[in-house]
């Protein structure tokens, strides 16, 4: 699995995991596989943009890779991605997010308990 869960203080790791989570860990828009990839390769993209009224919402964020995330910039989804695309993200957006985030906080527990034995143990 991924280790960085790379990003900002804007969201916290559980949120973030549970969306990684939520879309397979797997890039909406070509479909790359981010499990094991670098943290930074490994991104939330607002669908709709932040500066076009989109919000932190879950069913407004997806798992992008790096490329996709920039070169989409702020271009509409539907008018960027392929229809394939389009489709997977409607039918992954709108998830409920519930058992994904109660995955997503086991296991940052479980991390933060580990880094907390190795502390001890150093």
């Amino acid at each position: 699995m991924n280790s960085g869960w790379h990003g900002s203080k804007w969201i916290r790791a559980e949120k973030r995991l549970a969306i990684y989570l939520r879309d397979g860990f797997r890039c909406v828009y070509c479909g790359r596989e981010l499990a094991e990839a670098p943290a930074a390769e490994c991104q939330l993209d607002h669908l709709q943009c932040r500066s076009r009224g989109g919000s932190n919402e879950a069913s407004n964020l997806v798992t992008s890779c790096r490329s996709c995330n920039a070169s989409r910039q702020d271009a509409h989804f539907t008018a960027w991605a392929t229809p394939a695309a389009v489709a997977r993200i409607r039918r992954r957006r709108n998830r409920d997010l519930a058992p994904f985030l109660a995955e997503a906080k086991r296991l940052v527990a479980e991390r933060k308990a580990q880094t907390q034995s190795a502390k001890e143990a150093a």
